[in-house]
């Protein structure tokens, strides 16, 4: 196990592990909320299948032009090799609000959302780690959501009074971690005994700066708040952390590090991964929202090889790849093209869907589905039952996945 140099103060130093820094960066519901008990490893339920979830958004939104139409395979090389592997779902529809945090909810609650998209309100319907929990009894080390997007803190459980909080996901935002640790330690403690300060603030800047962030920032003034202790260990490990070895060099990087140390450490049955710097395609400049998709592909082909080469997700894992939504399309005069999402036209909303991993094998489908009908699959591939949802499960996946 690497371990982390972390520096309090020039003159005392301790060393972070890994898993202490994965423990420490989970800004989560469960630990305020459940006793200390509760954060043992994760069980599986009598007779359970050990079957294991993962699904992956391209948050941002990208069109079929970029990725999947035979001009756009050029930037999706690892998407392409994976398809052959794969169940390809040619039509995936969102029907809801053109926007990131009601896409990506309607994807794990299997209801279209319409609450605020900054993230202030939570989903208004049940999520699916919610479902999972609260029927299997599993804890919540068991259940997470790790977001680039800063406006996801409150993804991880809806505002049902019988549900919520305490059956929810742990949510970890990997460049709230970053912002803190630029504000907290390098801007306003130089004493903290980091070498290289300078270059240790420009990388860290760079990393924040690398997608389209928009207003929401503070967001978190308004959320949970890690506690003094806490936030101080956490951003000081940070910054040893990334000037290491595996130093990331974009905030999608850090979130594939994130998730990967979750998945080694914990062997979570359910997760949530949210990449977004495709977003930056809202700064006008079409080369780096076609880097930015590469990038994405990249790191969901680094995650396919760690769910087949962990032996805690090997033959046990399905993993579902789509957009989050798409992008204007560039004929309507009423939109900017690749720049926005908010014409509602077909580029906006019809997407993919790739479905891989245990009991899938190959093929491809016309027959239309949408974003809701994912949760509703995700959960009997889980064991589970969902409330009213207005998502179908998706036979396809599931006769072949049984």
């Amino acid at each position: 196990m690497m371990l982390i140099c972390v520096h309090l103060r020039p003159i005392f130093m301790f060393t972070l592990s890994k898993r202490r820094f994965v423990q420490l960066a989970g800004l989560t519901i469960a630990n305020r909320i459940l006793p200390n008990w509760l954060w043992a490893r994760p069980f599986s339920p009598p007779g359970d299948s050990g079957r294991k979830v993962i699904i992956v958004t391209f948050g941002g939104g990208v069109r079929y032009s970029e990725t999947f139409s035979p001009e756009g395979l050029k930037n999706i090389p690892q998407l392409a090799k994976m398809r052959a592997e794969a169940l390809f779902f040619k039509s995936c529809t969102n029907a809801g609000v053109l926007s990131h945090f009601n896409s990506t909810a309607s994807i794990i609650t299997g209801n279209w959302q319409r609450v605020d998209d900054f993230g202030f309100q939570p989903p208004a319907s049940p999520t699916l780690f919610e479902y999972y929990r609260k029927q299997t009894g599993v804890g919540p080390l068991d259940a997470w959501v790790i977001a680039t997007n800063k406006s996801f803190s409150t993804m991880g459980a809806g505002s049902e009074r019988e549900w919520g909080l305490p059956f929810g996901a742990n949510v970890v935002l990997p460049k709230q971690l970053l912002l803190e640790a630029v504000d907290d330690v390098v801007k306003k403690n130089p004493q903290h005994g980091v070498a290289n300060r300078d270059n240790v603030l420009h990388q860290l800047e760079v990393i924040l700066n690398e997608g389209y962030e928009g207003v929401g920032w503070t967001i978190f003034k308004a959320g949970r708040q890690l506690d003094h202790h806490v936030r101080n260990t956490l951003t000081s490990g940070l910054i040893e952390f990334i000037n290491g070895p595996e130093a990331p060099t974009s905030g999608d990087e850090l979130t594939f590090f994130i998730t990967r140390e979750v998945m080694r450490e914990f062997g979570p049955r359910l997760i949530l991964v949210n990449f977004w710097d495709v977003d930056v395609a809202h700064w006008g400049s079409y080369s780096l929202y076609l880097q930015a998709i590469t990038r994405t592909d990249r790191l969901t082909g680094m995650l396919w090889d760690e769910i087949r080469s962990n032996p805690n997700y090997k033959d046990k894992t399905t993993l579902l790849v789509l957009p989050e939504l798409g992008r204007d399309g560039d004929l309507n005069t009423s939109s900017n093209g690749f720049l926005n999402h908010r014409s509602g036209d077909s580029s906006c909303r019809n997407v993919w869907l790739l479905a891989l991993g245990a009991g899938i094998t190959r093929g491809e489908t016309d027959r239309p589905i949408q974003h809701v009908d994912v949760t509703a699959a995700a959960a009997a591939l889980l064991g589970v039952k969902t409330g009213a949802v207005s998502g179908k499960p998706i036979r396809e996946i599931l006769n072949q996945a049984a």
